[in-house]
């Protein structure tokens, strides 16, 4: 079997979505599926010489809406796809679905439906009748969690061909002992050995980071919260630290390297996910929080898996999404219990080696596809 992964970005640039294609890669290439990867080209710099598999870059000639815009890619997207027997479309992405429409391939297509278009007003109004032809279209719906299938617009057209494959951590990130005790020591030392919350992601209005900020001034003195991450709201949110009178007690670094990451989870206490909209549909983050045997404080989100990801006193506390007490209280809460921590903590090393090991996701995937056949 031959398949085209079809995504927007692929890694080394960042991102959920980026790291989820390149997993379903891996899977796909452990279980003997000739693969390559359709994607835009970011930032760079690459080095795809060294990849396990081709991966075509098309360059992007604007953005609109979060969207790439590339004529490449859709003129790729036509000459690849008479090659190869699956075509696997990461979805949100707009274009490839006008690729896919006009090519008209006859490979059976399989949609990875991480989200529905989110927050787009009139252009997601305008582009509804693309992404219904996608959805009857596709042979196969793969989500990574029940709630993408249930709760998503497109739920009727997923009828009879959805299957749940969860995203997993990656081997790197699910070796705590790989964390550099110095360099941990070093964190906690800069942090003055405060009781650290960390969070993690873009600065970007979804991620409902001004409400973490909120819920610093209602944690205990000794508490210090990091948000490693860059993106649009920097400034707002610096603005919003400074005006409350936070600075000591809320810091945000900027975008934190991947080698150093695992620094952060070991040195930290408590993993935070506030997220306040369906945007945010899992939190792949919240499973390597989980694999350093962190207690995880996330969002009840309406349509949104991430409190299916971090269940609610198994692997950590789930409040309700935009509300700066609640997730205080549930932050105060671990804070000041470290059997509670301990015990969520464990769950979660349980979660990441059972249902989010890489093993039970391949599988996962290898039913998935058997169903094509």
């Amino acid at each position: 079997m031959n398949v085209l992964q079809v995504g927007k970005f692929y890694p080394p640039d960042p991102g959920g979505v980026e790291t989820a294609t390149r997993q379903a890669v891996e899977h796909l290439l452990s279980l003997g599926v000739f693969v390559e990867v359709l994607c835009f080209a970011g930032a760079g710099p690459y080095d795809d010489a060294g990849a396990p598999c081709p991966v075509h870059r098309a360059p992007v000639a604007a953005t609109m809406a979060s969207q790439p815009l590339s004529i490449a890619y859709v003129r790729d997207f036509c000459r690849l796809a008479p090659r190869f027997d699956v075509l696997h479309i990461h979805w949100p992405n707009p274009l490839a679905a006008l690729a896919a429409f006009l090519a008209r391939p006859r490979a059976k297509v399989v949609l990875t439906w991480h989200s529905d278009i989110i927050g787009k007003g009139a252009l997601s109004a305008g582009l509804s009748p693309l992404e219904a032809w996608l959805c009857r279209r596709a042979d196969l719906v793969v989500a990574p969690s029940p709630i993408h299938l249930e709760a998503s617009n497109r739920s009727k057209l997923f009828a009879g061909k959805g299957a749940v494959v969860p995203f997993c951590v990656d081997a790197a990130m699910a070796r705590p002992q790989g964390a550099d005790p110095a360099a941990v020591a070093a964190i906690r030392a800069r942090l003055c050995d405060r009781r650290l919350v960390f969070a993690l992601g873009r600065l970007v209005p979804y991620k409902g980071f001004d409400v973490l900020v909120e819920a610093a001034a209602l944690l205990p003195d000794d508490a210090v919260i990091v948000i490693g991450g860059g993106g649009p709201l920097r400034d707002t949110l610096a603005g919003r630290i400074a005006t409350a009178g936070l600075g000591g007690r809320v810091l945000l670094p900027g975008r934190i390297p991947d080698a150093e990451l695992p620094h952060w989870l070991a040195a930290c206490d408590v993993f935070c996910l506030p997220s306040v909209s369906r945007a945010e549909m899992f939190g792949i983050v919240q499973l390597e929080a989980m694999a350093f045997g962190k207690p995880v404080v996330s969002t009840a989100i309406p349509g949104s898996g991430v409190a299916w990801v971090n269940r609610h006193g198994e692997t950590g506390l789930v409040v309700p999404p935009g509300q700066a007490g609640p997730l205080a209280e549930a932050l105060s809460l671990l804070l000041g219990d470290p059997a509670l921590c301990a015990r969520l903590g464990q769950g979660g090393r349980e979660a990441v080696a059972g249902r989010f090991s890489p093993a039970s996701v391949a599988a996962a995937l290898a039913a998935a596809y058997d169903r094509l056949t």
